[in-house]
């Protein structure tokens, strides 16, 4: 039986993910897979990440993994679209370790399992990067008032050195480096104004996937290598 596609969403923090994953998941009848937040265990982490960085980034590790893996199972006729995939939870990680937050053997011990999981896991059909500034972010993030981002615990300095890692994963797929890069398209859209139209992206994905269906009938959607059919980097 076909395997359908499955969307992975990504951006830094704030950007908007949840509300594009819920939006585009509804239209396009995908199963929506959300980001597994654990909002008690989100705010003593931004509170204390030397402590809680490590075990903290293991459990998102272990969550996305299994939110992938179904994601991959997942047989019919509709996809599946997720709210940021392992590659972006790496981004958090490596950020601890470069920052000094956890300590070269636990970042270690977090590389094996990010490794053996992106090797057993189907690759994702498409990454759907919405790009906005730090400053755009950190605006939102200050109006969402969520509990564990509040009073600073995100500052803006962190954002903008986030944004700076998030182009250097896109940058391991663009080059082929990430194990995933030769298999999934990736798409840029540019998101910096608030209550933009989820239509033109809906119909681009649509589009994109009837050519795929058209031109790869019967097949696994994770198991070919396809040409890139789009711009990597869209404005809408």
């Amino acid at each position: 039986m076909l395997s359908r596609p499955i969307i992975w969403i990504d951006g830094i923090i704030g950007v908007g993910k949840t509300t594009a994953v819920e939006q585009i998941g509804k239209c396009l009848n995908f199963n929506i897979l959300p980001e597994p937040v654990n909002e008690k265990l989100l705010k003593i982490y931004y509170e204390d990440q030397e402590r809680w960085g490590f075990p903290f980034q293991i459990d998102m590790l272990n969550k996305r993994f299994a939110i992938q893996l179904k994601a991959s199972s997942i047989n019919g006729s509709t996809g599946a679209i997720i709210d940021r995939g392992l590659p972006g939870d790496r981004v958090f990680a490596k950020m601890l370790w470069q920052r000094g937050k956890i300590h070269r053997v636990e970042w270690e011990i977090y590389e094996q399992s990010y490794n053996t999981f992106t090797h057993l896991l189907s690759p994702p059909t498409l990454l759907i990067y919405l790009n906005a500034t730090p400053e755009v972010a950190y605006t939102r993030i200050k109006n969402r008032a969520r509990e564990a981002e509040v009073e600073d615990l995100l500052p803006i300095e962190y954002l903008k050195n986030l944004n700076k890692a998030y182009r250097n994963m896109l940058d391991e797929f663009y080059y082929g480096i990430h194990p995933w890069g030769h298999e999934t398209d990736v798409w840029e859209i540019d998101w910096n104004k608030d209550w933009q139209s989820f239509d033109p992206i809906i119909e681009k994905i649509t589009s994109y996937l009837e050519f795929r269906e058209k031109f790869y009938p019967n097949r696994d959607y994770q198991s070919t290598k396809k040409p890139q059919i789009v711009n990597k980097h869209i404005t809408i």
